[in-house]
């Protein structure tokens, strides 16, 4: 009967540990977004009133692609590591998704990315918040 109690436990570290594989999704599935929104189809190359509509999308493209790939570096190197700056800082992520939401409503699809990002920032906060007992043992 042990074993079975044992067996329908979760381990409450699992979802600690790897919540971050939650936000390595969200940030894929935000690169992706942003490429298929920010990509102009090809009739916008050749017309001459398109020209400027492509440079401000291009450029909002880029820069959401590069936040996206610092965001993928902070994740894998100091959250993993548990410190509590990358945590803090990653709440841009769902920020930034949200508020381009707000800026173009037609883009639900960042609506549920904010959603996701902040999903992964709430499983590990035990990690980066431990209780007092633990925290006297944390290296800070």
């Amino acid at each position: 009967m042990e074993q079975v109690e044992s067996a329908l436990k979760v381990d409450k570290t699992v979802y600690e540990k790897y919540g971050w594989t939650v936000l390595v999704i969200s940030v894929i599935l935000s690169i992706a977004s942003a490429l298929v929104t920010t990509l102009p189809p090809i009739s916008w190359f050749w017309g001459p009133l398109y020209s400027s509509a492509y440079s401000i999308m291009g450029a909002w493209g880029i820069s959401w692609v590069g936040f996206d790939l610092l965001a993928l570096v902070i994740i894998l190197v100091p959250f993993r590591r548990g410190e509590r700056w990358a945590w803090y800082t990653l709440w841009l992520l769902p920020l930034l998704l949200l508020s381009q939401f707000v800026l173009a409503p037609d883009l639900i699809f960042n609506a549920l990315l904010a959603v996701i990002a902040t999903v992964g920032l709430v499983l590990p906060y035990r990690r980066f918040f431990p209780g007092p007992e633990k925290e006297s043992s944390r290296v800070k």
